[in-house]
């Protein structure tokens, strides 16, 4: 032996599923010619059946992604001379890593929308996005299953953060492209001139003429049927056996109205009517009533925990390369939900996060619109047309504070104070997820009582350490939750078919988002103070969680 030649070779994709901050984003994005995925990741991609072609074109396969610099190694950054302003998804993946975001999957499903693209081009795009969404393997036994769009989640058990920021280019029926402005190149014979210090003149940036998606009330009603069907997709996971299907939180951005005609919205725009706009599309899609059931199977409006909206859109230090400099929010919203959940927990509000690199929101919003009520919150359907929720209560809205743009509201679009807070929606799904990871290490136990002490106390351990981290509240563990696992929690049907049910109910910490504070003066000089919180959510009982996938659950 002459020699001893070391080869490196990238590992394969770490799986962990438990997190709680890994993204998947799934869009209309540009493969750079020649890129190939790493040899690592394209055989852990052929041992889920993924086509070997599907993978050398970079479509429909999702490819994990660890850094912003590894997804321009193989997709465009929206800056080439083929972008037209509308590389949303490159854009959001940047946000989501320059936020604070470790992981995100991409699913590239096609190229981003064009000048070109007719309608009928779009709904095909749309399509695109959507995939097979309920891929039917059993039916299918010789062949690979029919994975593409956002039905790529079935193989990702360890994504929490679904992406999709296209969906308002494909759903507006405006044109939504525009052929860049190229950067005047100097004419004439080349010379010689002396260096010397100068004025350093800045690179001239690609700009585009045409404005930035805008919705009219049609444009709403395609959007808002194609988010029902996402979440629709993620809450019948129990029945399709994809469990973790129903740990994966929906953020996407809230699109913008089309208040004033294309031309003169992004000029001349009216805050006041903006909001009414917003709120005229939120009764339609998002009507609030009292007595909603817990999110399930059959969701038929947008109003469900699974779901988070985004608004304003922002102006970031990557959006330059985008119609109007807009960027969706959801790409940065949920990379500091990501952050959050690594340096704070994911069961805390995300607003105490200072987000990166946003310099501006587009529109601005009236202030009773980013204000929190200083009363409780009453969810009622007879007055919410006469007085509506602000706009703070229902998406999560960034806005200008004294410290700075901030993340304002942390809220799903549940119509309701028992998952409206985003962080308790997530409470949930982080105890979902560890009940899941446990139970499939003793899917083929014997039900009896003994795997019944095992999953109670690994439950009782799981909650004592939520516990701990302020997660519930109570003043002891015993008065924060309670975890039960024997015969009465199942029925004989359950014990005949295999199934174990551990019931779970705690109360989720609440949150105080704002302290109102009144100050009067005594006759005297002195002065009385009054202080009031009012707490974003009421402390909330949820109660029979049922941790189903424990011992062969079906």
């Amino acid at each position: 032996m002459s020699r001893v030649i070391f080869d490196r070779t990238a590992p394969a994709p770490q799986i962990n599923k438990t997190r709680a901050d890994v993204a998947c984003c799934v869009g209309l994005i540009r493969a750079l010619k020649g890129a190939a995925v790493p040899t690592a990741t394209a055989q852990w991609l052929q041992t889920l059946s993924f086509p070997v072609d599907s993978i050398a074109a970079l479509t429909n396969v999702p490819i994990p992604i660890e850094s912003y610099a590894a997804f321009t190694a193989l997709f465009d950054d929206g800056s080439s001379s083929q972008a037209q302003g509308t590389d949303y998804s490159a854009t959001a993946v940047r946000s989501f890593f320059a936020q604070g975001g470790k992981k995100c999957y991409v699913v590239r499903v096609n190229d981003p929308v064009g000048p070109a693209d007719s309608t009928t081009v779009k709904a095909a795009k749309l399509a695109d996005l959507m995939g097979s969404l309920l891929p039917s393997p059993d039916s299918q036994p010789d062949g690979p299953p029919a994975w593409t769009g956002v039905a790529t989640l079935a193989v990702l058990e360890e994504v929490s953060l679904l992406l999709m920021p296209d969906l308002p280019a494909v759903c507006a029926s405006q044109p939504v492209g525009a052929t860049g402005q190229k950067p005047m190149v100097p004419l004439g014979p080349q010379e010689f001139t002396v260096c010397s210090p100068g004025l350093v003149v800045p690179r001239t940036q690609t700009s585009f003429t045409s404005p930035a998606p805008r919705f009219a009330a049609g444009d709403y009603a395609t959007w808002a049927n194609n988010v029902v069907k996402v979440l629709n997709y993620l809450s019948t996971g129990v029945l399709r056996h994809q469990l973790h299907l129903r740990e994966i939180q929906f953020v996407a951005a809230f699109p913008l109205p089309q208040d004033l005609d294309a031309a003169t919205a992004a000029e001349n725009p009216s805050s006041t009517e903006i909001a009414q706009d917003i709120h005229t599309q939120i009764e339609n899609w998002m009507p609030e009533f009292s007595s909603m059931p817990p999110p399930g199977p059959g969701v038929a409006t947008l109003s469900s925990a699974f779901l988070q909206l985004g608004y304003p859109w922002l102006k970031t230090t990557g959006s330059s390369v985008l119609l109007e400099q807009l960027e969706p929010p959801d790409g940065a919203l949920a990379g500091l939900i990501a952050r959050n959940a690594l340096t704070r927990g994911t069961f805390t509000s995300a607003t105490k996060i200072a987000p990166a690199e946003i310099y501006d929101i587009f529109p601005a919003l009236p202030m009773n619109e980013t204000q929190s009520s200083a009363t409780p919150l009453v969810w009622d359907p007879v007055t919410a047309a006469a007085n509506p929720k602000p706009l703070i209560e229902r998406l999560s809205l960034f806005g200008m504070t004294a410290a700075g743009l901030r993340l304002l509201s942390d809220v799903t679009a549940y119509p309701g104070e028992a998952y409206r807070t985003a962080a308790v929606n997530r409470l949930v799904s982080v105890i979902c997820r560890a009940a899941r990871t446990m139970g499939e290490s003793a899917v083929f136990q014997s039900n009896g009582p003994a795997l019944w002490g095992r999953v109670q106390r690994f439950m009782q351990n799981l909650m004592t350490r939520l516990w701990d981290l302020n997660a519930l509240d109570g003043a002891t563990a015993q008065d924060a939750f309670s975890v039960r696992c024997d015969r009465s929690t199942m029925t004989q049907n359950d014990l005949d078919s295999g199934r174990m049910i551990a019931e779970v109910t705690f109360t989720a910490a609440a949150t105080i988002e704002t302290l109102h504070v009144q100050l009067a003066m005594e006759a005297g000089g002195t002065s009385a103070q009054q202080i009031a919180a009012s707490l974003s959510s009421s402390r909330t009982m949820l109660g029979n969680v049922a941790t189903a996938g424990l011992a062969g659950a079906s």
